[in-house]
């Protein structure tokens, strides 16, 4: 329970007799901690969802205070979260609905610093708005050092028998999806892999991820959620032993 006590009438019209708080005149680390205060939500990707006009909708009008300090408001804002490349709400996957960082005027893009890519829904029919493309502006994302993949399912497990396409359609998508957005972020450095319980770190969309990966030169990172780790170089190899077998090599 907050031990905090409701304000009185008094104190109240003291405060607004008070001047006003010279905010811009802090060192900029401080002002910037502040407004992570009050910019950051809960759910730190941020995506196309009908609870935004809750969550976030309110601490955007911080950047209408004034040009500098909507300035600094917006780089902490876009920074201090990942946002998500393509919606995944269900309300959101029509054919006309542009994706939220194609909404993004280029110079929020240019503040973002991390993106994620999140792998699962439609896997046997994949959205219409999920294809990467000049609409998306990737190229202006030029903070983003990290891409988050976070996989849902793996539709070639055998469990998915029957209600597939067939066994490599989903990881064919991904495994080029994943490579169209690493070739237009330009500062791209890490791919951050995560999954569901359900999904192996040595299954075919994982082991296709990985050597997309490890061909365009990223640097492989491992989210907490799946509590995957080991050795760099044994992923890496094991990924590409499965891809020779795969190949009949």
């Amino acid at each position: 329970m907050s031990n905090l006590e409701e304000p009185s009438e008094s104190s109240l019209d003291s405060a607004q007799t008070l001047p006003p708080f010279p905010f811009l005149d802090l060192p900029s680390e401080l002002r910037s901690k502040i407004l992570s205060y009050l910019l950051c939500t809960d759910r730190r990707t941020i995506d196309l969802d009908p609870a935004n006009h809750r969550t976030s909708t309110a601490r955007l009008h911080l950047f209408l205070v004034s040009k500098r300090f909507g300035y600094e408001a917006y780089h902490v804002f876009y920074a201090r979260h990942t946002f998500r490349i393509f919606q995944t709400h269900g309300r959101f996957l029509g054919k006309r609905t542009e994706p939220l960082i194609a909404r993004l005027p280029p110079y929020y893009r240019r503040a973002l610093t991390s993106l994620e890519l999140r792998l699962g829904p439609g896997w046997s029919d994949p959205p219409k708005p999920w294809y990467v493309s000049d609409r998306l502006g990737l190229e202006d994302c030029t903070a983003v050092r990290t891409l988050r993949v976070f996989v849902e399912v793996d539709p070639s497990s055998s469990v998915f028998k029957g209600f597939r396409l067939n066994r490599h359609f989903f990881t064919n998508f991904s495994g080029a999806l994943l490579q169209d957005v690493m070739e237009r972020l330009p500062a791209l450095e890490t791919v951050e892999f995560d999954a569901y319980p359900s999904v192996e770190r040595d299954g075919a969309l994982m082991t296709r991820l990985l050597e997309v990966t490890k061909k365009a030169d990223m640097r492989i990172a491992w989210g907490s959620q799946r509590e995957w780790g080991g050795s760099l170089a044994d992923e890496l190899e094991k990924a590409g032993v499965k891809a020779r077998r795969a190949r009949g090599i």
